[in-house]
């Protein structure tokens, strides 16, 4: 597995937080976090991962979802919904996975499983 982490925010708005590589696939993945349902996408993200999805390139917004009720879950969505996803929150957009019981409990080998789907 091979990470690349970006910090390119002024230079190159809405480009993701990381890009990683297994198995010869490539893959971009911008890292969210929230306590309720909506998750907060800049215009220039939805705008990135939409020409990216055109382009036939993989991205992914990953999303961290904990309450104070004790919800600890990952949900994985395409960038390709990143419009629904910014509109509508997590349950709006398709996810692709939700994995519940924080880091020791996720499916870690699903997500790469669906990073690098072919």
């Amino acid at each position: 597995m091979h990470w690349t982490t970006v910090e390119s925010g002024a230079l190159a708005p809405g480009t993701p937080d990381c890009e990683g590589c297994w198995g010869g696939t490539s893959f971009w993945i911008e890292c969210k976090a929230t306590a309720a349902w909506a998750v907060r996408i800049r215009p220039e993200q939805v705008g990135w991962h939409l020409r990216r999805a055109r382009a036939g390139g993989r991205s992914y917004f990953l999303t961290r979802r904990s309450t104070a009720s004790g919800a600890d879950e990952l949900w994985l969505h395409r960038g390709s919904e990143a419009a629904l996803l910014s509109a509508g929150g997590l349950r709006q957009a398709d996810p692709l996975l939700v994995s519940e019981g924080g880091p020791v409990g996720w499916d870690w080998e699903r997500l790469l499983a669906q990073l690098t789907r072919r």
